[in-house]
C-alpha cells in the first residue's frame, strides 16, 4: 500500500514533498507558521488521520533565526520567527525542517520551507496594452502585457513602504538594482529596482541542462554579482508594490520579464487583516485547497539559481 503525508491543516503550500509560506515584512509584521501533517491518499489526497507511530521533526536548518514547537503525535508544528535575529544578519533568511510521518513498515518525508517574497519599486515601468506606466500610476482593471498572450487585467495592487531606518536596520530588505543589460542584451532596457525576493525569469540552454526546464524563475537576490546586479545603498525610503491578477503571470518591468505576485506563497492568516480581507473578496479561491495554483514557471532556490546565473555569464551586456 502507498504511503504519503501531506500538511493538510496549515498554512504552507505546495506538496507532495515540499510545502513553501512566506513571512513578509513588507506586507505584515506577523512572526509564526502553523501546520498539520496527516497521511493523505496516494489516489484520492483526502486525509486519512495521523500516521500511527506518530512523527518525528528534524532541527531547524538556521536555529538560531527562530523556533520550532511540534507534537511527534499530532504531526502539528509552529515555527516563530525571531525578527531581531534577522534583523542582525543583514539579509534574506531562509529556513527549513524536515518531518517523517511513520505507520508500521512505512515512512515518507516531507520538507517545510519558509522565505521572504516581492515585490517592485516606485517608478518601475510596466508594459501595458498602451504603453509602459510607472507601477505606482497602475489601477486595477489597467490591462498589463504578459509573456505568454494576451494583456491581462490588475486585479488588485499592494504596496508597502520601508524608511530609511528600516533599510539601515535590515540591509536584506534593501533594492535588488539591475543595471541595464545585466541580464541580457537591452534586458532590462533601463535601471530596474525590486526587492530581493522578487524572482526575475532566466531562459537559456543552461536551464535546460542543469535544471531540465527552458526558463525558470529565480530570486533577484541570487543574481547579486558585484558588477551589473547590486544591492541599493541606503539614501532614501522605498515603496514596494505587488501586482495581482487572475493567474500567476510574467510581466515586463523596464523591460525584462519578471513575475507577478503570486498570493499562493503568503499564509493569508499573516497578513494584515485589511490586506487578507480585500484579497479574499477578490480571490475567495484562496481559502481552498487549491488556492491561488502554481507559479507559471519553476521557481529555483537561491543556491539553484546562483549556480545557473554563474553558467549563463550574466552582465555581459551591461
Amino acid at each position: 500500500m502507498g504511503y504519503n503525508i501531506s500538511d493538510v491543516g496549515g498554512e504552507a503550500t505546495g506538496g507532495v514533498d515540499v510545502w513553501e509560506a512566506t513571512l513578509d515584512l513588507s506586507l505584515s509584521s506577523a512572526t509564526t507558521v502553523s501546520g498539520d501533517f496527516d497521511v493523505v491518499s496516494l489516489f484520492s489526497g483526502a486525509s486519512l488521520g495521523d500516521a500511527t507511530d506518530g512523527y518525528s521533526f528534524s532541527a531547524l536548518s538556521s536555529p538560531t533565526l527562530g523556533s520550532l514547537l511540534f507534537d511527534e503525535t499530532l504531526g502539528t508544528y509552529t515555527f516563530t520567527v525571531d525578527w531581531g535575529a534577522v534583523l542582525a544578519t543583514g539579509s534574506d533568511q531562509v529556513v527549513s525542517f524536515t518531518v517523517t510521518g511513520t505507520s508500521g513498515a512505512d515512512s515518507d518525508e516531507d520538507t517545510v520551507v519558509i522565505n521572504l517574497l516581492i515585490c517592485v519599486t516606485r517608478g518601475t515601468l510596466i508594459q501595458t496594452a498602451s504603453g509602459p506606466v510607472p507601477v505606482e500610476k497602475l489601477s486595477r482593471g489597467d490591462m498589463v502585457a504578459t509573456l505568454d498572450g494576451a494583456a491581462e487585467p490588475v486585479r488588485w495592487i499592494g504596496s508597502r513602504k520601508l524608511s530609511v531606518a528600516d533599510l539601515i536596520l535590515d540591509s536584506g530588505k534593501r533594492p535588488i538594482v539591475f543595471e541595464p543589460g545585466s541580464l541580457g542584451q537591452n534586458l532590462p532596457e533601463r535601471t530596474l529596482r525590486v526587492s530581493p525576493q522578487h524572482r526575475m525569469l532566466l531562459q537559456g540552454w543552461q536551464a535546460q541542462l542543469l535544471f531540465g526546464e527552458d526558463q525558470v524563475l529565480v530570486p533577484a537576490k541570487s543574481l547579486v554579482n558585484g558588477s551589473s546586479v547590486n544591492r541599493a545603498d541606503v539614501t532614501d525610503d522605498v515603496e514596494y508594490f505587488h501586482l495581482l491578477f487572475d493567474n500567476h503571470q510574467i510581466m515586463f518591468t523596464e523591460g525584462a520579464p519578471t513575475e507577478s505576485f503570486h498570493p499562493g506563497a503568503y499564509t493569508l492568516s499573516e497578513l494584515e487583516d485589511a490586506v487578507r480581507d480585500e484579497l479574499l473578496v477578490l480571490f475567495p479561491e484562496l481559502t481552498s485547497e487549491c488556492g491561488y495554483g502554481d507559479t507559471v514557471r519553476t521557481a529555483l532556490r537561491t543556491w539553484e539559481a546562483s549556480l545557473l546565473s554563474q553558467s549563463m555569464n550574466l552582465g555581459q551586456f551591461a
